[in-house]
């Protein structure tokens, strides 16, 4: 008769012999699966590990059957079962939130530089003062950003400098800026004129312009301006004199009356003959005209004779047109009653 030790080892044995053989069979139809088979060749079942003597399903880590009590030995297999052991799912979501984070690190990267990109273009277009509109040449866009007086006198310059006065006089924010565009484009118009009748026409300097308007006894509309204009004469000497232009009220024109190059009247000699007796009687008669348009009237500002001699230097004086001030006035008065 056997001993209980002999007994024992002969089970240990033939246990150890069955694991090695019947380990790994399909839990549904027992077809036998050799290594490298995650599912049966006949019936497609998921592999399992299985008890060899009660064929209970066997679980990573066990030694002994739950169910029976058959020893198996440790299981190394990770495919014990088709269902994933709770801490591999848990590794395998962690994964996948680890593959998600770049790819939505990525958009957030993509969507900052857009955002960057776009406001570097925005930024300038929002923030961009009037100065600089001015500086791009688009007084239209600047005077709409302008926010105040200041910004506005500066548009409003700036279409002086273009020689655009209908534009400037539309826009002056006040009636004595009017008059002052006034001035300056008539003196303009008239100091082209002045320039080309000079000895010298390059030598054009204007120093000085007032311009005065009142009414006659009679009820017409009496318009002087006065230049004051330095210039080289025939001999390249430097000489100033006063120029006086008349408003013709029948023609609706400005005419030039005539030029002295001192205020003070003069008087008659008697070696004068009838001739420069009245030259010289016309002469005392503008040399008034002068004196009281420089008294009474409005004299340009010193950025506007800057403007007119800039103007002159660019080739550009003889360019500007006189404003119809009159018509604007009309069409200004027509406007108001529409609205």
């Amino acid at each position: 008769m056997e001993s209980f030790e002999e007994k024992d080892s002969l089970q240990e044995g033939a246990g150890e012999g069955l694991e090695k053989k019947t380990a790994e069979v399909c839990s549904e139809c027992g077809t036998p699966l050799e290594e490298g088979q995650e599912y049966c060749p006949k019936c497609g079942t998921p592999k399992k590990m299985v008890c060899v003597k009660c064929k209970a399903e066997l679980y990573e880590g066990q030694v002994y059957c739950s169910k029976c009590g058959q020893k198996i030995g440790v299981v190394t297999d990770s495919a014990v079962s088709s269902v994933r052991n709770p801490f591999d799912a848990g590794a395998d979501k962690e994964n996948v939130k680890k593959k998600k984070t770049p790819i939505i690190v990525s958009a957030a990267v993509v969507i900052a530089m857009l955002v960057i990109i776009a406001g570097v273009k925005l930024v300038p277009k929002i923030f961009i003062d009037t100065a600089e509109y001015i500086e791009q040449g688009d007084l239209e866009k600047a005077w709409k950003k302008a926010k105040d007086d200041e910004d506005k006198q500066l548009v409003i310059d700036a279409y002086l400098s273009d020689g655009n006065y209908e534009e400037a006089y539309v826009k002056a924010l006040s009636v004595s800026d009017k008059l002052q565009i006034k001035t300056e484009n008539i003196a303009a118009v008239q100091g082209a004129f002045s320039a080309e009748n000079l000895k010298n026409p390059s030598s054009f300097l204007l120093r000085d312009a007032y311009y005065r308007e009142g009414t006659s006894d009679e009820g017409e509309i009496n318009r002087q301006l006065v230049l004051y204009i330095t210039g080289t004469n025939s001999y390249g000497g430097i000489v100033s004199s006063y120029w006086l232009y008349l408003w013709n009220n029948e023609n609706e024109a400005w005419e030039f009356f005539t030029s002295v190059f001192d205020l003070s009247d003069e008087e008659y000699s008697e070696y004068d003959d009838d001739d420069e007796k009245i030259d010289i009687l016309l002469e005392n008669i503008a040399r008034e005209s002068i004196r009281r348009a420089m008294r009474e009237g409005t004299q340009l500002n010193k950025e506007g004779v800057k403007r007119i001699n800039q103007m002159f230097e660019d080739d550009k004086l003889d360019q500007v047109e006189m404003l119809d001030l009159d018509q604007m006035e009309y069409e200004s008065s027509i406007e108001k009653e529409d609205l």
